[in-house]
């Protein structure tokens, strides 16, 4: 599915409109958000028998980010910027708690929840909208206030050479 115009200049308004600090760390970028909406985000860790993903749980009084930790430090950095794409588009998704494994969220009841997001319940273009956000995010982070690129950090280096070994074929 290509990206349309309409959705770039969308994903592109709310990153513009996003304080993201410089050097970029993902605690400091996700209190400043909070503080940005004026609603606590709280980041939850998944234990390592987790899948690699992240879900996004929204209660009256928080919104919940869950990333997995047995992954890396750059795989959990995305996963969590995806999770705020979709709190950032608004999308919604009504199912029940039960969608996440409740060893997840032992301190939440199921009638406190109001909606969870999850990677596989998401449509083709809600999937698409929070990727391209997350993308976004990403990118201006590495920018810095400069504008240039900045130094490759280790991190980014392994996930570039992982990402380089799935199209190595010898």
């Amino acid at each position: 599915m290509a990206v349309d115009r309409g959705m770039w200049r969308r994903c592109q308004r709310i990153v513009d409109a996003l304080s993201i600090p410089t050097p970029f760390e993902p605690t400091r970028f996700v209190d400043a958000l909070a503080h940005q909406r004026g609603r606590p985000v709280e980041l939850v860790p998944m234990p390592g028998g987790a899948s690699q993903c992240g879900a996004l749980v929204a209660t009256d009084q928080a919104d919940y980010l869950f990333y997995a930790t047995s992954t890396t430090r750059l795989h959990q950095e995305h996963i969590l910027l995806h999770e705020v794409g979709h709190l950032l588009c608004g999308h919604v998704d009504d199912r029940s708690l039960a969608a996440l494994p409740a060893l997840l969220l032992p301190n939440l009841s199921t009638d406190l929840v109001r909606r969870v997001l999850g990677r596989s319940d998401y449509s083709a273009a809600q999937e698409q909208e929070a990727e391209l956000v997350a993308s976004m995010i990403a990118q201006r982070a590495r920018r810095g206030p400069t504008g240039g690129t900045g130094p490759v950090t280790p991190e980014v280096a392994d996930g570039l050479a992982r990402l380089g070994s799935i199209f190595d074929t010898g």
